[in-house]
C-alpha cells in the first residue's frame, strides 16, 4: 500500500517527466506511457494521481505560476520601496520563474490562446500582486518622484522587459553576438531595472 509520502514521490516524479514530453512534443503530442516509462511507474498510476493528460498538463502549469504567487507572498507584499520591488520581481523572473524546460510549453500555451493561463492570471490578480504594483507606481506619481505614465502600462513593459530575453534567448544571442548568455543573464536583472527606473522617473 502506497503511503502518502511515495504518493508524493510518484507523484513529482510523473510531473518532472510530464514537464520534459509536454515541452518536447506538446499537449497533443505527449504520450502517457512515455511518461509513465520515463517516471518509473506504471499508466494507472499516471491516472490515480491526474485525472487525464489534459489535467496533468494543467497541472504542470499551475505549478509552474504558483512560484510567482508564492514568491509575492513571502517576498513582496511587505516591500514598499519600488526600487526594491521590481529589483526583487526582476531577480525572480531571471532565476527561478522560466525554466528552459517550460518554455516550450509556455510558447505552445500561448499560441493556442492561452486559455489555462488567463484563468491562472485571473485568480493571480483577484489575489492583489497587480494591485500592489500598481498601486507603488501611481503612488509614486502623486508624489512627483515618477512621471505621469499609464501603471498598465509600465508594468507590461516591465513584464516584457524581463520575459522577452528568457524565452528568446537563442535568437537574441545569435543576432546580438552574446557569448556568454550566463554573464548577460546574471546582469539582466540590473539592467532591467535601470532601463525601467530612469524611463519612469520624472526628470
Amino acid at each position: 500500500m502506497e503511503n502518502k509520502r511515495d504518493r508524493k514521490n510518484s507523484a513529482d516524479l510523473i510531473i518532472k517527466a510530464a514537464t520534459e514530453e509536454f515541452s518536447k512534443f506538446g499537449l497533443a503530442g505527449a504520450r502517457i506511457d512515455r511518461i509513465a516509462k520515463l517516471a518509473g511507474v506504471n499508466k494507472a498510476m499516471i491516472y490515480y494521481h491526474f485525472r487525464s493528460k489534459e489535467q496533468l498538463y494543467q497541472t504542470i502549469i499551475e505549478q509552474h505560476f504558483d512560484k510567482l504567487r508564492h514568491f509575492f507572498k513571502e517576498r513582496m507584499i511587505w516591500l514598499d520601496n519600488p526600487e526594491d520591488i521590481f529589483h526583487n520581481l526582476a531577480e525572480f523572473y531571471n532565476s527561478q520563474f522560466i525554466s528552459p524546460i517550460f518554455i516550450p510549453i509556455l510558447l505552445r500555451e500561448i499560441a493556442s490562446g492561452g486559455e489555462i493561463i488567463k484563468k491562472i492570471f485571473a485568480q493571480f490578480m483577484a489575489e492583489g500582486p497587480v494591485h500592489k504594483l500598481r498601486s507603488v507606481i501611481e503612488n509614486s506619481i502623486e508624489q512627483g518622484s515618477f512621471r505621469n505614465i499609464d501603471s498598465r502600462q509600465a508594468i507590461a513593459s516591465f513584464i516584457g522587459m524581463n520575459l522577452y530575453y528568457l524565452i528568446m534567448s537563442p535568437l537574441v544571442n545569435n543576432i546580438l553576438e552574446i557569448k556568454d548568455e550566463k554573464d548577460f543573464r546574471e546582469k539582466r536583472p540590473e539592467a532591467i531595472v535601470d532601463l525601467f527606473f530612469n524611463g519612469i522617473k520624472a526628470k
